[in-house]
């Protein structure tokens, strides 16, 4: 299969603002999109009576549950104050303290190994910040082309 250069999307080389735009522009089609499922979407919940179950556990005769008016507010509150004491509490505990370690590194003969290619090839990978490697039908690498 010949190189494409359509096929590989590259976000991160958008400047931000764009990329950021775009995404926008995606979730408004999403949007759309939902919204045109929705006739068939209240249709399915009518046939299967979801709709009078929504009537008579939240909504009899029009008026709104206090329950649900008041504890769930109290309930996403109570959550959102947990989650923000308990990073601030590992924020204090780990503050200053690097317990990550660095990863030896690995062999080039293990590379090699597991690529299924010579020392040089993975010698080549090592020394190359951008490489395009050449692989066979049985997706071994015969070569290094350094870009």
């Amino acid at each position: 299969m010949k190189y494409d250069s359509r096929l590989i999307r590259r976000p991160n080389a958008q400047r931000p603002l764009r990329r950021t735009a775009w995404g926008f522009v995606t979730a408004a089609f999403w949007l759309f999109y939902l919204y045109l499922w929705a006739p068939l979407v209240t249709f399915v919940l009518w046939v299967l009576g979801i709709n009078t179950a929504l009537h008579e556990l939240y909504l009899r005769e029009s008026h709104i549950e206090p329950f649900l008016l008041f504890v769930l507010p109290l309930v996403a509150l109570a959550c959102a104050v947990l989650l923000i004491a308990w990073a601030e509490y590992n924020r204090f505990r780990f503050r200053g303290k690097d317990r990550r370690r660095a990863q030896a590194d690995v062999p080039l003969a293990e590379i090699a190994v597991a690529l299924g290619a010579d020392a040089a090839t993975a010698s080549a990978l090592g020394r190359g910040k951008v490489t395009t490697l050449h692989m066979d039908e049985h997706a071994r690498p015969h070569g290094i082309g350094l870009a």
